[in-house]
């Protein structure tokens, strides 16, 4: 394994332009709107006079893994490593795990999945650290990975640490989180014939950080990497945007210098914003699939965390001109209300209760567990977010 290295996903210029992942390949998308268009409406009016497609029921996954150790292994002639299947829908492959086996191999640790069809779904993933080579000063590695699936909204964190020392060989030292939902929707609108075409454009809302702190220096590593994407029927996984920091370096939204919203220093990004996804077509009166996935990563010593983040605040439809249809009926086969689902105080607290786990992650992780100040941080975190719903105090107080 190369250290540090990682397959680039390029994307344009613009936050909201398209990246189709096929096969392992990226084509950027036309960006002429009358040719999207064009083809669009081509697609819509084949979709219309075809035998109806069959449509997948509404579910939810939840991935978290975590491998580190110092690949010491038994497989004869030594391991190969590629990005595992569980995660294929997702468009980063930057993560590339023993395909001989994680044991097998030399490593520690294992990528888990769950699925469910009713939210929320959970999943989290621990290792405690593992030694990353024989020698004196090879050093440790310990990490952790945690997601969050429901209908509309996703989230994801992980957390990577290497303790004093410095890996060599085919060490390993990765987590990776990532949740996604699946669902089946169906517009309607009385301003819109059945069956004629239409499109649909989607809007979500991102927030979180990411970290990698140090200085460059060999065989120091730290990179960490945020991807939200989008498939719209049986069609091509669309990269809605990415964030990445690696050590030393200044964060990055889909490639570019962050907007508005985000703020970045040498090895952190943070911050949100609101993202269009492009138009795709649809028929009005017929159902259509859509998955969104959120993947976070981190590599070396590092943070991703969209744990709360990864919202699907909104849609947009149109009839087959592009004229905005402004009253329409959105059905969901898992009973989601897309266009006006605000979520209870109740929610909110369950989100930020878990953010406040998270944070204390490192106090426990570094404690073991144990120790007066790991505690405390629960307990006062629980105590001031409870507080803040309540109305007895504030964010800033």
């Amino acid at each position: 394994m190369l250290h540090g290295r990682r397959f680039e996903l390029p994307v344009d210029s613009e936050l909201a332009t398209p990246i189709e992942v096929v096969t392992n390949e990226v084509f950027m998308v036309n960006q002429s709107t009358r040719l999207n268009h064009a083809i669009a409406v081509l697609g819509v009016s084949l979709a219309a006079i075809s035998p109806s497609q069959p449509v997948s029921a509404a579910s939810l996954d939840a991935f978290a893994g975590v491998l580190g150790g110092s690949g010491i292994g038994t497989v004869p002639g030594g391991c190969s490593n590629a990005p595992p299947p569980a995660l294929s829908f997702f468009s980063f492959t930057g993560t590339a795990w023993p395909v001989e086996g994680i044991a097998a191999c030399g490593y520690s640790g294992s990528l888990d999945q769950v699925s469910a069809v009713t939210g929320p779904l959970g999943l989290s993933k621990s290792l405690a650290p593992v030694s990353l080579g024989s020698s004196p000063g090879s050093g440790s590695f310990d990490g952790s990975a945690q997601s969050v699936a429901n209908f509309g909204r996703l989230g994801a964190t992980a957390h990577a640490f290497i303790g004093t020392g410095r890996p060599s060989g085919n060490t390993q030292f990765q987590s990776i989180a990532a949740a996604r939902f699946s669902d089946t929707l169906t517009a309607s609108s009385p301003l819109v014939a059945a069956a004629s075409a239409g499109f649909v454009s989607y809007q979500f809302s991102v927030d979180g950080s990411l970290t990698a702190l140090g200085a460059p220096e060999a065989f120091y590593f730290g990179e960490t990497y945020m991807a939200l994407d989008l498939q719209h029927q049986s069609g091509p996984t669309y990269q809605v945007v990415n964030a990445t920091v690696r050590r030393g370096g200044i964060g990055t939204l889909s490639n570019r210098p962050p907007p508005t919203g985000w703020t970045t220093g040498e090895g952190s990004l943070i911050g949100g914003s609101t993202l269009f996804a492009r138009d795709f077509p649809m028929v009005w009166g017929q159902a259509w699939d859509v998955k969104v996935g959120l993947v976070a990563w981190a590599y070396g010593t590092s943070d991703s965390n969209f744990l709360s983040t990864a919202w699907l605040t909104g849609m947009t439809l149109y009839d087959a001109n592009h004229n905005l249809v402004s009253a329409f009926n959105l059905s969901a086969a898992s009973g989601t209300d897309y266009v006006s689902a605000v979520p209870e105080p109740q929610t909110w607290l369950l989100w930020l209760l878990g953010l406040a786990w998270v944070g204390c992650a490192y106090s426990l992780t570094r404690g073991g567990g144990r120790g007066p100040n790991a505690r405390h941080c629960v307990r006062e975190r629980t105590y001031r977010f409870g507080r803040i719903m309540q109305g007895h105090a504030t964010c800033d107080s």
